[in-house]
C-alpha cells in the first residue's frame, strides 16, 4: 500500500505542475492577444486621427521610419524670444516639462517637447538603436525637418541631458545654449557596442520577458515608490498616471527591455570639447544622478555653470518649479537672441 500511495502522490503532484503550467500558459497566451489587439486600436486610432493622442498640442513626425511624438507651444512669430527644445529622462515623456514649456511659452519663446522613443507615445519598436549619440542625430533630422532655420535652446533632464550633451558636441551650430538638469553626462563616448547576454539577444526572450514587466512590473504602486524616490517627495495621482499611462502602451516595456541588444554609439565624443554656452542644475538631494557622481564630465566641462539648489531632488522642474525656473531663467535669457532665427 505505501507503494501503491506514494505512486499515486507523485501522480497527483505530477498533474498538479502541468495544470499550473498550462494555467500560465494560457494566461500568457491570453496577455499577447490582449497585447496584438490593444496594439492595433492603438495603430488604428492614432492613424485614424492624427490627433489620437492625449494631449491638444501633440503633434507627429516621422523619422528613419520611426514615428516621433511631440507636443509645440507656437511662439509669438516676430517676436519670438527664442526657440526650445525639451528632452525628458529614463521613463520620462513630455509630461516631464509641461509646467516648463508652459512658462516658457507665456514668456515668449517657441517650445518643442519630444518623446524620445520608445518612451511617450513615441515609436515602439523594439529594434532601436536607444544610444545617446543615435537619439540626438534622430533629434537633429527631426528639427531639421519640422522646424528648418532655427537657433535652439536644447535643455534636457537625467538620460535627456546626455543626449542634449551629445548633440551639443555632434552638432554645435544647430544651438544657443544647452541647459542640464540633474543630467547623466558622459567624460566620454566610445564608438563600441555593448556585451550582452545571449539570451537578451534572442527576440522571444525579450518578448516574454516585455509582456512579464508590463503585467506585474509596471504597476500603479511600484511606479508611485520610483517617483517617491526621485522625487523627494510623495507624488500625487495625476504625477504617478502622467508616467504610467505612456510606460504601459503595448510595446513599451519589450522596447525598453530590448534596448542593450541594439545599443550601439555612432560617434566618438570628448566632454572638454563642448563649446555651446550651458549650465547645470542638480538639487543636492538627487540621489538618483548626483552632482557628485558627474565631476569627472564636469570637470571637462569648465566652461558650464554649476547650479545647486538646496534640499531638492532628482526632478526639480516639476517639484520645484520656481526655484528650478529661478536658477535657469537669467542665463536662458542672457543668450537669447533678440532673432531667434539669427546664428
Amino acid at each position: 500500500m505505501d507503494v501503491f500511495d506514494n505512486f499515486v502522490d507523485v501522480s497527483l503532484l505530477h498533474n498538479r505542475r502541468i495544470f499550473r503550467i498550462m494555467q500560465v500558459k494560457r494566461k500568457l497566451y491570453m496577455r499577447i492577444r490582449g497585447t496584438i489587439f490593444l496594439g492595433c486600436v492603438f495603430f488604428i486610432l492614432s492613424s485614424a486621427c492624427g490627433q489620437g493622442y492625449p494631449f491638444e498640442n501633440s503633434r507627429l513626425s516621422r523619422v528613419d521610419d520611426l514615428r516621433i511624438h511631440y507636443r509645440y507651444w507656437e511662439g509669438a512669430g516676430a517676436q519670438s524670444k527664442g526657440s526650445c527644445l525639451l528632452v525628458h529622462g529614463f521613463g520620462g515623456s513630455t509630461f516631464s516639462w509641461e509646467a516648463v514649456a508652459d512658462s516658457l511659452h507665456r514668456l515668449g519663446y517657441e517650445v518643442v517637447a519630444i518623446d524620445v522613443p520608445p518612451f511617450g507615445y513615441s515609436d515602439k519598436s523594439h529594434r532601436i538603436n536607444q544610444s545617446v549619440t543615435a537619439h540626438a542625430q534622430r533629434i537633429h533630422k527631426f528639427i531639421h525637418q519640422e522646424f528648418p532655420g532655427r537657433c535652439w535652446h536644447f535643455a534636457g533632464h537625467s538620460m535627456g541631458g546626455a543626449v542634449v550633451q551629445a548633440y551639443a558636441l555632434m552638432f554645435p551650430e544647430d544651438l544657443t545654449s544647452v541647459t542640464f538638469v540633474a543630467a547623466a553626462l558622459f567624460a566620454e563616448l566610445q564608438r563600441v557596442e555593448r556585451t550582452v547576454h545571449f539570451l537578451l539577444r534572442l527576440s522571444p526572450v525579450r518578448f516574454v520577458a516585455g509582456e512579464l514587466a508590463e503585467e506585474w512590473l509596471l504597476t500603479y504602486g511600484r511606479l508611485e515608490r520610483l517617483l517617491e524616490s526621485a522625487y523627494g517627495v510623495a507624488p500625487d495621482r495625476q504625477q504617478v498616471l502622467a508616467y504610467l499611462d505612456p510606460l504601459t502602451v503595448p510595446g513599451t516595456a519589450r522596447a525598453i527591455l530590448s534596448a542593450a541588444a541594439f545599443h550601439k554609439e555612432i560617434k566618438k565624443l570628448d566632454a572638454a570639447n563642448l563649446e555651446v554656452p550651458s549650465i547645470a542644475i542638480w538639487g543636492d538631494a538627487d540621489t538618483w544622478v548626483g552632482h557628485r557622481s558627474r565631476l569627472p564630465a564636469l570637470d571637462r566641462m569648465s566652461e558650464t555653470e554649476l547650479v545647486l539648489l538646496e534640499g531638492v531632488g532628482h526632478n526639480p522642474m516639476e517639484t520645484h518649479f520656481d526655484e528650478m525656473m529661478d536658477a535657469w531663467l537669467p542665463f536662458l535669457i542672457r543668450h537669447s537672441s533678440p532673432d531667434p532665427y539669427d546664428h
